[in-house]
């Protein structure tokens, strides 16, 4: 039996920390899928656990074309929790912990500040004074901070919660400073339309309106997965007059081990490409649905080749699944 909400999770580890923390909490149910990698006897009390056999025999029109040894399986995770009725998702990463503030998401419409800038900005200078940025901002405007602040009545729809100690930075800041953040207590702030910043997978609240957003694409690497699907997203939100949000921390990160050079070499699509992606997805012009928008959305960056052609018929797949969910 599902809670109204619920914790997805992808991993290829034996049950963290994090994760048994998470199963804890009153008020949640955990999902969690599975990969190649990822111990057949994984277990938690109260958790649900998806191996990848279980994902072939419930969803076997998605299985089949999302990415084996990928990120894109914590899809099979968000349709198992959309698909038993949940009304919240809160997505994060199997190091992340949560603190005794969890979980402190906006559940009505609320006045908050509003951040107007240049194309891109830098959201975690507006909570810490440290020289870092969030992984998938183009290095060209790490520096770049907010020019307007206004209040503004916002729709809460999609909620980045920051994570303390080791947030969601990229392998350069990580190569060449690594030191640990903490940030701001109790600050929320919104981005106005056109002022992207990365909205990550690491720590996310997502309403039930835009379940269909939570999509992470399968052909490209899982480093830049959700940074693109999260710029995607921003895009949409402005056509259903919402914002995305920023709140302070109410999780901190205790690092899986990485290879740091790996890490980078994954994600230089983000260094290279984004910049021009958001170009591309700024000029779109968007009508219609949710899934109307985000197969024009696909299909405009496919053309302009961020994505493979295939794409599209596994986004199709994914939608396919909401024809019977009121969607």
């Amino acid at each position: 039996m599902f809670m109204e909400k619920a914790i997805v999770i992808t991993t290829v580890n034996s049950p963290t920390k994090g994760c048994k923390q998470f199963a804890k909490l009153p008020g949640f149910s955990l999902v969690v899928a599975g990969d190649n990698t990822t111990p057949h006897n994984w277990n938690i009390n109260k958790a649900t656990f998806l191996t990848i056999l279980d994902q072939k025999k419930k969803y076997p029109k998605l299985f089949g074309l999302v990415a084996q040894n990928h990120y894109a399986r914590k899809n099979f995770a968000y349709l198992e929790a959309i698909l038993a009725g949940v009304k919240q998702i809160f997505e994060t990463d199997d190091d992340n912990i949560p603190y005794s503030s969890f979980p402190n998401f906006v559940n009505k419409n609320r006045e908050i500040i509003e951040l107007k800038g240049q194309t891109f900005i830098n959201v975690y200078s507006q909570f810490t004074k440290q020289h870092v940025w969030p992984r998938g901002l183009p290095l060209n405007f790490v520096r770049t901070r907010a020019q307007k602040e206004t209040r503004k009545l916002i729709r809460p729809l999609i909620q980045q919660v920051l994570a303390d100690i080791d947030p969601d930075v990229d392998a350069i800041y990580r190569l060449t400073n690594g030191r640990p953040v903490k940030f701001k207590k109790n600050k929320i702030v919104a981005l106005a339309r056109g002022t992207y910043s990365p909205l990550n997978s690491q720590a996310t609240f997502w309403s039930k309106d835009v379940f269909q957003l939570l999509y992470l694409p399968s052909t490209v690497n899982s480093r830049v997965t959700d940074i693109w699907r999260g710029y995607i997203a921003q895009r949409i939100l402005w056509e259903l007059e919402s914002s995305l949000i920023f709140l302070s921390p109410c999780v901190y990160q205790e690092r899986n081990v990485h290879n740091l050079m790996k890490d980078f070499r994954d994600e230089l699509d983000l260094y290279i490409k984004t910049e021009e992606m958001i170009k591309v997805l700024t000029k779109t012009k968007l009508s219609g649905s949710i899934r109307s928008m985000m197969i024009q959305v696909y299909k405009s960056l496919i053309q302009n080749l961020f994505f493979k052609k295939e794409e599209l018929m596994i986004l199709k797949s994914w939608l396919s699944y909401f024809d019977n969910n009121g969607k």
